[in-house]
């Protein structure tokens, strides 16, 4: 894998980046937080949809950008002959993922997940063994010989990947424990062959029973069917008993209730025939009083008429003391329409006059409004020239006390022969801009305030005389309302006064006689309580008819039930029932139903006994199986243990073949490289089974931190290198192509510098791009290309 062009949109701190990318030893120079780390991030972002920190997806997009921004990286690659682009994006709120891959510019796969599958194919590696194999920082390096030998051998196996083996391999131990734990407690609840063998006899025993219980109950089941039989016999001559009893018994309170109701109605005809003969008296006393009730009637029409006089009369007065009232209230009202007539009569005189003092105090306010602003003006004058003399004081006095080796405030030169030339100079100007520009400026200000004191003064006189024609104007409005209220009375008054003539001159043609109206109401009371006792009487007299016919329904029910209670009387005494006999039949039914009752419990006794024996031959038969299905159980779980302990033997074999050939291949590797940065200085380099690092120093053997700093950097860029190499083979990603190192060089000084890039130099022949990032700007000469962010 070649890497070519990277371009990306949004992504972390970079809005919009393009760069492409060289063969050979390529230098990313920048200096520190210009985003040198973040383009490797985007590459590894590009392949596997994931940052190198899982948990950073909500950091991801610029922090320029808004939530519709996308976030888009794109890489191009190469493998072999063939041009592969992917190009992964964040969309909305959520950084909602999405991702495509194209081979020779034709879409090939889509889906975040699917890209990062077709990726691992392609270079048959997972995210963290691409991380591995082709990134390494200067930490990661010197931890190589400073770590302690335990850590070290953690790093590399985590390097190589070998800490998956040891993952699993602690997983198998972890497991066959647990199975030997679950077949131990197996062996408790299983049942021995003797538990077996008795509950086996159990269930013969209780299929016995059972049979002989069944036989039982069908005996006893013929038995009960004989009285349910007799029973029923029985049943049915005691309901024929009981209805004969209800229906005779029913007759007898049908005759009681008949024999009532009929002297019931005997009473009431009395009653009502005594009440007839008190209204027949009344009718003849009410034929003697006729001549009453008309006298009465007609009087009651004449008051009737002579109530009406008096209203018409009563109406008259009332009228005639209003028009007197009306005349007064005319007369008054007349005389206020006059005076407020002629008090009202200036009302727009002055109105006008309001007007122009408006406009005027208008005028005088945007004359003082002008004046304000000159003044103004006149003071930021006098400030900036009062400013400038401070300024050229303040110089004037620096220069004093430098003396003639002072600079010249204008052109900065030494002033020397110029230096009294200059101080007078400047007092000249101070003295000028005193005599001449401030005091004229004063001047101005002076006139300035006198002619806005006038102005003020005549402004005042106009406010003053607007706000008393204004009083002027309010009061006569008041009164002119005044004026059109006495108006609308005395339209009122006068219509009201022609109305009032009008109706009396209608109530002029009716008279009034009050003696003779209290005359005919002493007479009517006189005769009232005769006329009420007549209505009394022919009240009383309308119910003469109801009586009657009430009296003749009464009698005829009461024929009607005579003949009734004779019919339901011979019914009654037709029917024969015998009171003993019921008695006796319903003491043998209760006797028989006892005798069932009994048997019906014996059958059920012997049913529950069965289901108890079925219940206990359902659990044992539930206990056998159950006892098999453990047992087949136990067997799958040694069968486990069994296939666990086969894999972690196979697994510690293998584990020891791959630590046999890793370790000499890393020494094979990085001897031969060594050899070659070194010149032939050093010819080996070995690498234990425990990942213990030695050098070879003219045939003996030593540990790597006999040597000096600058050697021990090289052997650990070295080893690290083998290492990755090493990794690529084992993972079959030899078209892999490129290497990446961040910031290796430390705090080297140059000669150090120069003997990593001289090593890097040499191994390129065996990478076609190493990438080197790094924040010191003065090595970037040092490179072949260098790309700066």
């Amino acid at each position: 894998m070649i890497l070519t062009k990277l371009k990306l949109e949004n992504f972390k701190k970079y809005s919009s980046f393009e760069i492409s990318f060289d063969l050979g030893l390529i230098g990313i120079i920048g200096k520190n937080g210009s985003g040198k780390s973040t383009i490797f991030e985007a590459i590894l972002f590009a392949l596997y949809g994931e940052l190198r920190n899982k948990g950073d997806k909500e950091v991801v997009r610029n922090a320029n950008a808004s939530q519709k921004d996308i976030v888009s990286v794109e890489l191009e690659f190469e493998i072999g002959e063939s041009l592969y682009k992917i190009i992964r994006e964040f969309r909305g709120k959520t950084l909602s993922a999405n991702a495509k891959l194209y081979k020779n510019e034709e879409l090939i796969t889509t889906g975040a997940k699917e890209v990062t599958t077709a990726i691992s194919n392609l270079t048959k590696m997972s995210k963290d063994a691409f991380m591995h194999t082709l990134f390494a920082s200067q930490k990661e390096l010197t931890s190589l010989s400073n770590s302690k030998p335990e850590d070290r051998k953690k790093m590399i196996r985590k390097l190589l990947g070998l800490e998956k083996i040891d993952f699993v391999e602690k997983e198998l131990i972890e497991k066959s424990r647990e199975l030997k734990r679950e077949i131990d407690a197996f062996k408790e609840v299983l049942l021995s062959s003797e538990d077996i063998t008795i509950k086996k006899e159990n269930i013969v025993e209780q299929t016995v029973q059972k049979e002989e219980f069944l036989k039982e109950i069908d005996k006893q089941s013929l038995v009960l069917e004989e009285l349910n039989q007799k029973v029923s016999t029985i049943k049915q001559e005691l309901e024929l008993f009981t209805k004969t009893k209800e229906q005779k018994q029913s007759l007898k309170a049908r005759c009681e209730l008949l024999t009532n109701t009929i002297n019931s109605h005997q009473k009431t005809q009395e009653k009502l025939q005594n009440e007839l003969n008190t209204l027949y008296t009344k009718q003849e006393e009410l034929k003697g009083l006729q001549t009453i009730k008309q006298e009465y009637i007609n009087l009651h029409e004449t008051l009737k008429e002579q109530d009406k006089l008096k209203e018409y009369s009563l109406r008259k007065d009332g009228l005639l003391l209003e028009q007197k009232e009306l005349r007064e209230q005319y007369t008054k009202a007349k005389d206020s329409i006059k005076v407020l007539e002629f008090e009202t009569k200036e009302h727009l005189e002055l109105v006008e006059k309001e007007k122009e003092l408006d406009k005027s105090i208008e005028k005088y306010k945007q004359l003082l409004t002008n004046k304000e602003l000159d003044e103004k003006r006149v003071l930021q004058e006098i400030a900036g020239e009062e400013k400038l003399i401070a300024d050229i004081k303040k110089k004037i006095e620096n220069i004093t006390t430098l003396g003639k080796e002072s600079n010249c405030p204008t052109c900065t030169r030494p002033l020397l022969d110029e230096y009294d030339s200059v101080i007078f100079s400047l007092e000249q100007i101070v003295l000028n801009t005193q005599n001449t520009k401030i005091d004229f400026s004063k001047e101005q200000l002076a006139n300035i305030k006198d002619e806005k004191e006038k102005l003020e003064e005549l402004q005042k006189a106009h406010i003053k005389e607007h706000f008393e024609i204004s009083k002027k104007i309010n009061l006569i409005e008041n009164k002119k309302r005044d004026l059109q209220v006495q108006k609308e009375h005395f339209e009122k008054v006068t219509q009201k006064g022609v109305k009032n003539k009008e109706e009396l001159a209608k109530l002029e043609i009716y008279s009034y006689d009050k003696n003779l109206h209290e005359e005919l109401l002493l007479k009517q009371k006189e005769l009232k309580t005769k006329y009420e006792y007549i209505l009394s009487l022919e009240t009383m007299l309308k119910r003469v008819d109801t009586i009657k016919e009430e009296l003749e329904a009464s009698q005829h029910n009461q024929d009607k039930y005579n003949l009734e209670l004779l019919q339901k009387d011979l019914e009654y005494k037709a029917i024969n029932y015998d009171e003993v006999k019921h008695q006796e039949k319903a003491k043998e039914f209760d006797e028989v139903q006892k005798q069932k009752d009994s048997l019906v419990t014996l059958i059920n006794d012997l049913k529950v006994k069965i289901a108890t024996i079925e219940g206990q031959i359902k659990t044992i038969l539930e206990s056998l199986q159950n006892n098999e299905t453990q047992l087949k159980k136990v067997q799958t779980k040694k069968d486990d243990l069994n296939d666990y302990e086969k894999i972690k033997i196979n697994l510690a074999e293998f584990k020891t073949k791959l630590n046999s050939k890793v370790a000499p291949r890393i020494s094979d590797i990085a001897s031969n490289m060594f050899a070659q940065i070194t010149k032939g200085k050093y010819q080996h380099i070995e690498v234990s089974n425990e990942f213990d690092f030695y050098i070879y120093d003219e045939g003996k053997k030593y540990p790597i931190e006999r040597f000096s700093g600058g050697e021990i950097d090289l052997a650990n860029l070295v080893l690290r290198i083998a290492i990755s190499k090493t990794l690529s083979e084992l993972s079959g990603a030899n078209s892999v192509e490129f290497l990446a190192f961040d910031e290796v060089f430390g705090s080297q000084d140059d000669t150090r510098r120069m003997e990593i890039l001289e090593a890097f130099h040499t191994i390129k022949e065996q990478y076609r791009q190493i990438f080197l990032i790094s924040h010191e700007m003065e090595i970037k000469e040092m490179f072949e290309r260098v790309v700066e962010v």
